[in-house]
């Protein structure tokens, strides 16, 4: 009995160090009037800096391809049409037409990072 109860308390102080992750979806950002995205949920944002027709963002990964068919996806469902596609030594470029609006997506990864630039026009 006396090594029992030892043994419990270890079994049971291992159960109790759990990690939860609770991920939360991220509030689309406005990229300009006709583009919106949503950033990734499951990925560190380094760096996030507007500019004039577009964004860009910088995520903490080695998920190149990932990173970019999240982005794909998402503008995709936002109505969306990729009209040219094209992959290069980790570097995605397409670009996507609504109506008259272009739109273009630029993913490369980078030492650890993976820079996501969107832009209109």
């Amino acid at each position: 009995m006396k090594l029992i109860l030892p043994l419990v308390l270890l079994v049971s102080s291992g159960l109790a160090q759990v990690q939860l992750q609770i991920q939360v979806p991220a509030a689309p950002v406005q990229v300009s009037a006709g583009i919106q995205v949503s950033l990734m949920p499951a990925l560190v944002v380094v760096e996030r800096q507007p500019e004039p027709q577009g964004i860009v963002v910088v995520y903490r990964s080695h998920q190149v391809y990932e990173v970019y068919r999240h982005h794909d996806r998402d503008l995709e469902r936002r109505g969306w049409v990729r009209t040219k596609y094209r992959a290069k030594g980790g570097v995605y470029v397409a670009e996507y037409r609504r109506g008259k609006a272009k739109a273009r997506l630029e993913v490369r990864g980078q030492h650890g990072r993976v820079r996501v630039k969107v832009h209109e026009g």
